[in-house]
C-alpha cells in the first residue's frame, strides 16, 4: 500500500509540475487545413469573432454557406476540425453545420469562467455576426451533448431539432452519476472531486501526449473503445483526420479539455425539462465510454424525446457516412411528434 502511495504521490507531482506549464500554453497561430486536406474539404471554411470582453470565439462551416443550418457541439477532446468526419454528407445533402469551438479548445480563448451559458451566448453571437438564419437543428455528440441541450434550454425559439448521441447527462438530476461511471471503468469524475491535483496532471497528460506521442495516444484509443469503434478507426485515412481533431483540441494545453469535462460533470445551470424542442437521442449498445444509463435518464427527463439503440454500434458511430446521412435525413424530413413521447 506505501509504495503503490508513493507512486501515485510522485505521479501527480510531475503531472502538476509539468502540467502547470502545458495547461496554460498559448498557441498564437489558429491553424487552418494543411493544403493537401484542404482540396479533399473544399467548403471548409474558418474564422475568428472578438467578443466585447475581449475573447476570442474561433469557429468553422463544412457544407454550402447557403444551406439549411445545423450546429454541431464538439466532443471532448474536440476541435473545430470535427466537422471534417461530416464533410461530404453536408455537401450532399446541402447542409451548412457550424461549429463553434469552446472556451480553451482550438483557437478559442480559455476562460476560467466558462460555463455551458456561455456556450450557448457564444454560439447565438457567432450565429448573429456570421448572419445564419433561424430556427436551426443541433447536433450533439459525446461531450457536445450538454452544450447542445444549453443551446437549446436558452434559446428555444432559435432551434427546430435536436440530436444527440452517446452523451453525459444532468448529474445534478441523477444522485448516482459518478457511482455509474465509476462501475463503467471511467473514474475521471471520482478523481475530479477526490484528487483534482491528480486528475489536473491526468489530463495534461492526455493532451501530451497528443502532441508529442501521437501514434501512442492512437493506440491507448483503440485499445479504450469497442470492436466496432476500432473497425472504424482502422479505416483509410482515419487517423491522420483523427489526431489532427485531437492535437487541434490541446493546441493551446490543456486547461480547456478540463475545465469542460469538469463543467459537465457538475450540475447543470438549467433542467432537462427546459429542454423543450424535439429531441432524438441515439445510443451504440457497445458503448465503453458513456453509460447506457445516461441516455435512459435522459430519455426519461427530457419533454419531448426518443431514445433510439443501434446494436452493433459503440461510441464512434457517428462518423459513419451511414449514420450521418440519417441523420441529417431526419432533419430534412422534418419531426413527426406523435414518435416522441410527452412527459
Amino acid at each position: 500500500m506505501k509504495s503503490e502511495f508513493s507512486v501515485q504521490r510522485c505521479l501527480t507531482i510531475v503531472c502538476v509540475l509539468f502540467g502547470t506549464w502545458f495547461s496554460v500554453l498559448v498557441n498564437a497561430d489558429c491553424s487552418s487545413l494543411p493544403d493537401d486536406l484542404a482540396s479533399q474539404y473544399p467548403s471548409y471554411q474558418q474564422g475568428q469573432i472578438t467578443r466585447q470582453d475581449g475573447r476570442v470565439v474561433s469557429w468553422a462551416r463544412v457544407g454550402p454557406e447557403n444551406g439549411q443550418p445545423i450546429i454541431y457541439a464538439h466532443g471532448n477532446p474536440g476541435s473545430r476540425f470535427e466537422l471534417l468526419f461530416f464533410h461530404d454528407q453536408a455537401v450532399a445533402q446541402h447542409r451548412a453545420i457550424y461549429v463553434v469551438e469552446r472556451a480553451g479548445f482550438g483557437c478559442s480563448t480559455f476562460s476560467d469562467e466558462y460555463s455551458l451559458v456561455h456556450y450557448a451566448q457564444d454560439t447565438d453571437f457567432v450565429m448573429d455576426k456570421l448572419k445564419v438564419k433561424r430556427p436551426l437543428d443541433l447536433v450533439g455528440w459525446s461531450s457536445g451533448g450538454p452544450p447542445s441541450f444549453a443551446y437549446s434550454a436558452y434559446f428555444p425559439e432559435n432551434v427546430q431539432r435536436v440530436i444527440v448521441a452517446s452523451s453525459y447527462t444532468n448529474f445534478g438530476e441523477l444522485p448516482d452519476a459518478v457511482a455509474i461511471m465509476k462501475a463503467h471503468h471511467r473514474k475521471g469524475p471520482v478523481l475530479s472531486e477526490k484528487a483534482p491535483r491528480l486528475f489536473h496532471g491526468l489530463v495534461w497528460l492526455v493532451g501530451w501526449t497528443s502532441q508529442h506521442l501521437p501514434n501512442m495516444y492512437y493506440k491507448v484509443t483503440e485499445k479504450e473503445v469497442s470492436d466496432s469503434d476500432r473497425v472504424i478507426l482502422e479505416k483509410n485515412g482515419m487517423k491522420a483526420l483523427f489526431m489532427l481533431n485531437q492535437e487541434e483540441a490541446f493546441a493551446q494545453g490543456s486547461a480547456g479539455a478540463e475545465l469542460d469535462l469538469e463543467v459537465q460533470w457538475r450540475p447543470w445551470p438549467f433542467a432537462l425539462s427546459q429542454v423543450k424542442t424535439p429531441v432524438l437521442l441515439m445510443y451504440g449498445r457497445e458503448d465503453k465510454l458513456v453509460p447506457m444509463q445516461f441516455m435512459q435518464h435522459l430519455d426519461q427527463r427530457l419533454p419531448h424525446s426518443r431514445l433510439q439503440l443501434e446494436d452493433k454500434e459503440g461510441h464512434l458511430f457517428p462518423l459513419k457516412a451511414s449514420y450521418q446521412q440519417k441523420m441529417l435525413e431526419w432533419f430534412t424530413q422534418g419531426t413527426d411528434m406523435a414518435l416522441f413521447v410527452t412527459k
